[in-house]
């Protein structure tokens, strides 16, 4: 007969209450994989324009090359570059990519090919759910999406300020996917002014944007994100209308890698699981709780803390003590009773949003 036992557990999960991470956060990593034959090495990592020189541009077809520019011009942390031959599938490629690129990476493909877009997206959701990633998709136009990790840019048009002028709207997202990867998260997508000359624009920009398409529109003379959000669209319990937004999700994601990476590397497996030692883990987080709202990820003026999950402790204990016993300990000594391997805990944040709608009333 089997057990419940398996790899250690770590559950870090997002409720919907809602310099050292300022650094973190100023960029994050972008990962680009375009359709070429060229012969070479299928993987390259570019982390400045200048790692980009003519022998590298050699490496791949010339409408590529133009992709992996556009992508650089965002100044992500670092660039990947992964070449999806007519010999393989995308399937395979991700497969290998998950082992390579960091936790917390910007994804796209390069491609006109609708399967491909929504496979993308398919990898993303299970590997963020199942694994523990925090991928984020930047894909065209997919079915399949209502994610805070995938954006779906809808565009039908795009018209570029080079020789290329118009082409057709997935031609936008390598430079989407620099632009976000290397975009800091104290700003909005709103913010900065785009390359592109023109945008062909949906009938009904609030509308698109109300159904969760990511969509580019023309402001007088300049080409701008309408508004910075993902395809997240079915909210509810622990899924709140602020994870719509493409900020947000970034200050969820650094915390969830930040607290993963600090677990994984300082905690799991070194320590007795007594309360002490629960309280020096908690401890820990709270002065990186701290740190954040010193650095306006979260909102200063909110208690933002960690705490042992009481009631999932109780609820654990049931099956060796009994339920009636359980609730009869007082919090205090529920705490105290650790079970096996498993650390629950919680935590109250409040991440911070930023300054995009304005209303001023002026009364005469």
């Amino acid at each position: 007969m089997a057990t419940n036992n398996g790899l250690p557990k770590l559950s870090i999960e997002f409720k919907g209450l809602g310099v050292s991470a300022i650094a973190r956060g100023e960029k994050g990593y972008a990962v680009l994989i375009v359709e070429d034959d060229t012969p070479g090495i299928q993987k390259q990592k570019y982390t400045t324009i200048s790692d980009f020189g003519s022998d590298e541009q050699k490496k791949f077809d010339p409408e590529n090359v133009l992709f992996i520019k556009d992508a650089l011009e965002g100044a992500p942390l670092a660039l990947y570059v992964f070449k999806l031959g007519t010999d393989g599938t995308l399937a395979d490629l991700l497969n290998k990519i998950k082992g390579i690129i960091p936790r917390n990476s910007w994804i796209t493909v390069q491609t006109s090919i609708s399967e491909n877009q929504n496979d993308l997206v398919t990898f993303v959701k299970g590997e963020n759910k199942n694994n523990k990633k925090r991928y984020k998709a930047m894909a065209y136009k997919v079915t399949t999406a209502d994610s805070m990790h995938v954006v779906n840019q809808t565009n039908e048009e795009v018209e570029f300020n080079d020789d290329r002028g118009i082409k057709s709207g997935e031609y936008a997202l390598s430079y989407l996917l620099g632009f976000y990867a290397g975009l800091s998260m104290m700003m909005s997508g709103i913010a900065k002014p785009l390359k592109f000359k023109s945008v062909k624009e949906p009938e009904n920009l609030e509308e698109a944007i109300s159904n969760g398409e990511h969509v580019l529109f023309n402001d007088e003379g300049e080409v701008r994100v309408a508004r910075a959000v993902n395809s997240l669209v079915t909210t509810g319990e622990g899924v709140t209308e602020e994870m719509t937004h493409i900020n947000t999700v970034e200050k969820m994601d650094l915390i969830f890698c930040d607290i993963y990476k600090a677990w994984n590397n300082s905690y799991k497996g070194k320590y007795p699981n007594i309360l002490d030692n629960q309280m020096l883990l908690i401890s820990s987080i709270n002065g990186y709780f701290k740190s954040l709202a010193k650095d306006k990820i979260l909102d200063p003026n909110f208690d933002n803390k960690s705490m042992v999950d009481i009631e999932e402790q109780r609820l654990a204990n049931y099956s060796k003590w009994g339920e009636e016993t359980v609730n009869s300990w007082d919090d205090s000594y529920a705490m105290k009773m650790t079970v096996g391997t498993k650390v629950f805990l919680k935590g109250n944040i409040k991440i911070t949003g930023i300054m995009e709608d304005f209303f001023f009333d002026i009364f005469m």
